[in-house]
């Protein structure tokens, strides 16, 4: 048998030898198989890892409301002695002397002052016809969390409000971003703002800001820059409001009585309205941030200015009487009305049916607990609680610069605490 003869030293054989089993060299990576088999494990690693994660975030449970230490139970407790005043007086108040702070509500701010004036902007806003606005709109602000408390607005506070007058939205904010963007957190934020998009398609009723929900943080501008943008344009707009109000969802609004505060007011005039009792003193000429109100031509004015951030976060309805201050009392006089101890704590008002808004309504019982009183009190007045019998506003404004003797006493106790709050009104 002829023996096969020796390849060549420059035969194909020895050029491109067989490699080993076990051998590996990095330029095989080069090679086009190679390559597309690569990607292809790696993408199928990222999608399981992709599902892993998903299926962790689905098993969490929804994202809870933050704990609370309120008693269960109502009882004559101030918000200090929740941990509330606490807070605003060591927190709020005390960070307020930080010349930062002080500087930006002193400085005046030249996007509110070049641009157009309240009086250049008018009030045209009819209530009848197929351009018809609004007296009201009321944005109530809401955590994004806060779904029960909404649900339970839906059920007891809002029937009051007769939509062809009033227009109620809850006002929301973005939920934080996470440090990560690719980590459960993000995906967690993410469930979460589906969920919320659901609640907003099923009910109609809410406003989500680009702004991270924080009411220091410019979330009050950022809603009056909404209403002046959904609302704006030339001549009369369907749907525009004359009157602004923006309310925290602990408060109960009288329906009858923010009826008539309203309703026989010129809107084309500045009108700020609201309550300066239990404001802090740091600041003058604003109302407190339970709940205020301002005509078309000021929320059109403030929504439309671009203000730097220094001049819409801190403090937002001190904030906000700042703002006011950069008008021209001669071509942009300010009408404020201030409704006084007929707004308030709830646990501190004289409650008859002169009193126009109830705070600190921070329990669910609380809420309906305090809106049967309206009610109960009403009815044993023998007056319907409807928008047509609302108690005329001087006569709220009359009992409101009366100081109801639990308010005087919380005040005397502040005052003993070394807290920077003022009781008095303006006169």
């Amino acid at each position: 048998m002829t023996p096969s003869p020796k390849p060549l030293s420059g035969s194909p054989a020895r050029s491109y030898p067989r490699s080993s089993p076990l051998s590996f060299s990095p330029r095989q990576l080069l090679r086009p198989s190679i390559r597309l088999k690569t990607a292809l494990y790696l993408l199928v690693l990222s999608v399981i890892l992709l599902v892993i994660l998903a299926l962790n975030a689905a098993s969490l449970s929804t994202p809870r409301s933050a704990d609370t230490t309120l008693s269960t139970a109502a009882s004559p407790d101030t918000p200090a002695d929740t941990g509330e005043g606490k807070d605003v007086a060591q927190g709020k108040d005390a960070h307020l002397l930080e010349e930062e702070i002080q500087r930006s509500f002193e400085e005046p701010d030249f996007a509110l002052l070049a641009s157009r004036q309240p009086y250049q902007i008018g009030c045209d806003i009819p209530l009848e016809g197929e351009d018809k606005g609004v007296l009201v709109f009321l944005g109530i602000f809401s955590a994004a969390d806060s779904k029960e408390r909404r649900d339970l607005y839906r059920r007891v506070i809002l029937p009051d409000f007769p939509p062809n007058l009033v227009t109620v939205k809850f006002i929301l904010g973005l939920p934080p971003f996470p440090e990560k963007p690719i980590s459960q957190e993000a995906l967690q934020r993410s469930l979460f703002l589906r969920d919320i998009q659901q609640e907003m398609d099923e009910h109609g009723d809410m406003v989500l800001l680009p702004v991270v929900d924080n009411i220091d943080l410019g979330k009050t501008h950022e809603y009056f820059k909404w209403v002046a943008h959904e609302f704006e344009g030339p001549g009369r707009v369907k749907g525009r409001p004359r009157f602004v109000v923006k309310a925290d969802d602990d408060t109960i609004l009288v329906m009858p009585n923010l009826i008539s505060a309203f309703k026989d007011i010129d809107c084309a005039k500045n009108v700020y309205w609201g309550t300066s009792a239990g404001r802090s003193h740091y600041f003058k000429g604003y109302f407190r941030g339970l709940a205020y109100a301002m005509s078309w031509p000021l929320v059109s004015w403030i929504g439309s200015a671009d203000m730097p951030p220094a001049h819409v976060i801190k403090i937002e309805d001190a904030r906000t009487g700042q703002w006011l201050h950069h008008l021209d009392p001669v071509t942009d006089p300010v009408e404020r009305i201030d409704m006084g101890w007929t707004m308030g704590d709830w646990n501190q008002l004289d409650v008859s049916v002169e009193t126009v808004g109830l705070h600190w309504c921070k329990l669910p019982e609380w809420v309906e607990e305090q809106h049967d009183r309206l009610l109960k009190i009403w009815s044993d007045a023998d007056r319907p609680y409807s928008a047509e019998h609302g108690v005329p506003p001087r006569l709220s404004i009359a009992k409101g610069r009366l100081t109801p003797e639990e308010a005087a006493k919380e005040h005397e106790r502040q005052k003993e605490l070394g807290w920077d709050v003022q009781g008095n009104l303006d006169h």
